[in-house]
């Protein structure tokens, strides 16, 4: 234990001494009990309270407050759910691209790894949700729900490991209620009652509703790519689907561009997937 030595001028303590004593104490202390110092170990061991960290948590909030106030107001028509899809497309933009970030600080154990399991929990749940607003049957639409409320569960569950691991990031964390999803399974189940016709808009080209995308080259093996992407990433991007299982949210690697990139994917015969740098990929 370090001993402080304080000389007195006068009949009176030195305060610039004793403060420059005990600072240069702190510093020699062990990492345990820093926090008696002022310090918080266990938010600077894990890298908590970092500006990246706590940039990162507010970027997945904000996707889920904007998210979940379009599914608290979505009605049970089939124009209202093609309406709050493309309200969502962005903030699953936005939730990729935080995953980005946290990917190459992510080594397997600390909160940055807490975070980014988080986030691509918070994505899949995002994504079956968009995904539930385009089916086409009752069946399509409780198993559409079910994949949303399982990811919404695992999201809310991870970002509680975080509030406790991490009380630096504890407010500005997506909260449980930003989760539910009472009020997008009434409305899809609504349009997918029987004996219910489904609404629908004039469909644009890439609308996931509607016919796919003029494609600009065809690849073989029922692949077609648009003007953005090549046939290599195309293929690479089927592949890849296939062997995930059909996962709406796929990371391809480019062997023209030495990079990975995020691919969503919707529909059935055919699938089309865009994501990257303005990249669509059709699979039929």
């Amino acid at each position: 234990m370090a001993v402080l030595s304080v000389r007195r001028q006068g009949g009176h303590v030195n305060t610039i001494q004793l403060r420059l004593l005990i600072a240069s104490a702190c510093l020699a202390i062990a990492p345990q009990v820093l926090a008696a110092c002022g310090g918080d170990s266990k938010d600077d061991a894990s890298g908590g309270d970092s500006k990246s960290m706590r940039a990162a948590a507010l970027s997945l909030q904000q996707a889920m407050d904007s998210s979940s106030r379009a599914i608290d107001d979505v009605r049970g028509t089939g124009d209202a759910l093609d309406r709050l899809r493309s309200v969502l497309q962005p903030a699953i933009a936005q939730t990729s691209d935080v995953i980005g970030l946290l990917t190459p600080k992510s080594d397997g154990a600390g909160t940055a790894s807490m975070l980014l399991k988080a986030a691509r929990d918070q994505r899949s749940f995002l994504q079956f949700a968009a995904d539930a607003t385009g089916t086409r049957s009752r069946r399509a639409g409780n198993s559409a729900m079910g994949r949303t409320r399982s990811a919404g569960r695992q999201a809310s569950s991870a970002y509680a490991d975080i509030a406790k691991e991490s009380t630096g990031l504890a407010g500005l964390l997506p909260s449980a209620t930003t989760f539910n999803t009472g009020r997008l399974q009434d409305a899809v189940l609504k349009v997918n009652r029987p004996g219910v016709g489904r609404s629908r808009r004039n469909p644009t080209a890439g609308d996931s509703a509607g016919t796919p995308p003029p494609a600009a080259a065809t690849c073989g093996e029922g692949v077609s790519v648009n003007s953005a992407t090549s046939c290599p990433f195309g293929r690479a991007v089927r592949d890849e689907y296939e062997s995930s299982g059909g996962a709406s949210t796929i990371e391809v690697y480019s062997t023209v561009t030495k990079q990975s990139y995020t691919m969503t994917c919707s529909g059935a015969a055919p699938v089309v997937c865009r994501g990257g740098n303005n990249a669509i990929v059709t699979i039929r």
